[in-house]
């Protein structure tokens, strides 16, 4: 059992808590010492901090939904208004790109995790919606034909949140390999 400082009357005492009985101690306290206000203020900062990555991914698989539905509108004339007809080949910036992340509201570290998790995906199964070849894009048309097909396989197959940690994991350790490579000492 833990003992806790309690504040009672002006008084302090120290008594065995469980859990609960500590958290009840906490609200009921009118003025809490500085050493207890600091402890939760740092849980909470932690439990913010467990959800966050979390939300992150959610808003990477959210805009990848959104361009994907983007990328299968027609123009006027019934011709696909964002990609190549022919081939597929992306004609507007991806969340992943140098170009687009801003415009997706992502993060430029977010946007090349996002582009490390799909380039990793180039060889699963199933067959990924985004292929990459000859450093361009392509939404793979020939096997998801509709927006539906499309979200059906980013519902089924979305980027989960330990494999979003292992590429910014990566992705972090390669940029401070490139920060360390870079420093040079002018002496």
């Amino acid at each position: 059992m833990e003992l806790l400082q309690a504040i009672s009357g002006g008084q302090i005492t120290m008594m065995p808590l469980e859990l609960t009985d500590r958290k009840q101690m906490l609200r009921m306290a009118a003025n809490p010492p500085a050493a207890v206000r600091q402890r939760i203020a740092s849980a909470a900062d932690e439990l913010n901090r467990v959800g966050l990555m979390a939300m992150r991914v959610e808003l990477v698989n959210e805009s990848l939904c959104k361009f994907a539905a983007m990328l299968y509108e027609k123009d006027t004339d019934g011709a696909f208004a964002n990609i190549d007809s022919p081939t597929g080949r992306l004609l507007v910036c991806a969340p992943w790109g140098s170009a687009g992340w801003k415009r997706w509201g992502l993060r430029n570290w977010e946007a090349r995790v996002l582009r490390a998790v799909l380039l990793s995906r180039l060889q699963a199964k199933p067959l990924p919606l985004f292929d990459y070849g000859n450093q361009v894009w392509y939404l793979n048309r020939g096997h998801y034909r509709t927006v539906g097909m499309a979200h059906a396989y980013l519902e089924c197959a979305p980027i989960a949140l330990a494999e979003w940690r292992k590429y910014a994991k990566k992705c972090a350790e390669g940029e401070a390999t490139r920060k360390r490579k870079s420093v040079t000492n002018p002496v």
